[in-house]
């Protein structure tokens, strides 16, 4: 499957600072974070330097959860047949 990932350069002032950890900024960056989400699926067109809506992708949300859905699968099946992982117990 080909994956595109959250791309946005929206951050600015004390926004992009990891030395500000105020409530005020956690609260914008909350903000941020939930909009960002709300967002249709983008990358960044090489070519062009633009951002690009991937098609099929929904939004960032549920692109979000399809990934870590699959994460989680991979590592169902990773512990099933891993040598070092105690079969009985499950």
């Amino acid at each position: 499957m080909n994956w595109c990932f959250v791309e946005d350069d929206i951050l600015s002032g004390t926004e992009v600072s990891v030395d500000i950890s105020t409530k005020a900024n956690l609260d914008k960056l909350v903000k941020i974070g939930e909009n960002l989400l709300k967002k249709p699926v983008s990358r960044v067109n090489l070519e062009t330097g633009l951002s690009e809506p991937c098609k099929d992708f929904g939004t960032n949300e549920e692109a979000l959860k399809k990934y870590a859905k699959l994460l989680s699968d991979e590592m169902k099946v990773r512990q099933l047949t891993s040598p070092h992982t105690n079969k009985s117990s499950k």
